[in-house]
């Protein structure tokens, strides 16, 4: 942590800041890689309901071969990851080897809902497809508090008063955007009432060289 000093007599005041929490990554997917697995997801008949969390009638995990085509396509974005959550803790970017766990696609409707969970692994992430008009107008239209409908919520940590430090964040997403995250990061997602489908891709990766890894790195 480099040394900042508080000149007060010039009035010149340099500062720092500690990097607190967890590291979350968001960027956008071009098209191409939508498409696909939007049109692969419709396509997908093996349920996977029975290893998720979700209160969602339509999970279904991707094929093999999907699997391998998409995490090949990502690779550069969850190298990516690692050098900016590193940079983000201020610890050495060591060679890290990633192993994917799954892939699977997310059909929520109205009604549907995520409570709150944490994923396996070391790191998740979540991709959007489709994020209909019709929903993104129901979340623009909210009033209350908290993570409107078929928003993406993320916490952690405990809630003060006065609010000192923010414990938690509400995403609206659209479509094309992907964030990746610690694993063991607690979200939910709030359920909606409009007519239409929410489509989203989940997966779980872990580090895979942990043995070749110093103790305290993780």
């Amino acid at each position: 942590m480099s040394k900042k000093f508080a000149d007060i007599k010039n009035k010149e005041i340099t500062f720092g800041h500690m990097n607190w929490g967890p590291f979350v990554y968001f960027t956008k997917f071009p098209d191409y890689i939508t498409k696909k697995l939007l049109r692969e997801g419709k396509k997908a008949k093996d349920s996977y309901n029975h290893a998720l969390a979700g209160h969602l009638n339509h999970q279904y995990l991707y094929p093999q071969s999907v699997q391998e085509w998409f995490y090949k396509e990502i690779e550069l974005v969850i190298s990516s990851y690692r050098h900016q959550h590193c940079k983000y803790h201020g610890i050495q970017n060591l060679n890290v080897e990633f192993r994917a766990h799954d892939l699977w696609v997310n059909f929520m409707k109205p009604g549907d809902f995520n409570p709150v969970h944490t994923h396996s692994g070391d790191y998740s992430f979540v991709y959007f497809l489709d994020v209909p008009n019709k929903l993104i107008k129901e979340r623009d239209d909210f009033k209350g508090t908290g993570g409107g409908p078929g928003c993406l919520n993320f916490e952690y940590g405990l809630q003060q008063r006065p609010k000192w430090c923010t414990t938690g964040v509400v995403i609206k997403p659209e479509t094309g955007d992907f964030y990746m995250f610690p694993a063991l990061l607690q979200h939910w997602v709030a359920p909606f009432k409009s007519n239409c489908t929410r489509i989203s891709v989940s997966g779980n990766l872990s580090i895979a060289n942990k043995s070749q890894l110093p103790n305290d790195y993780f």
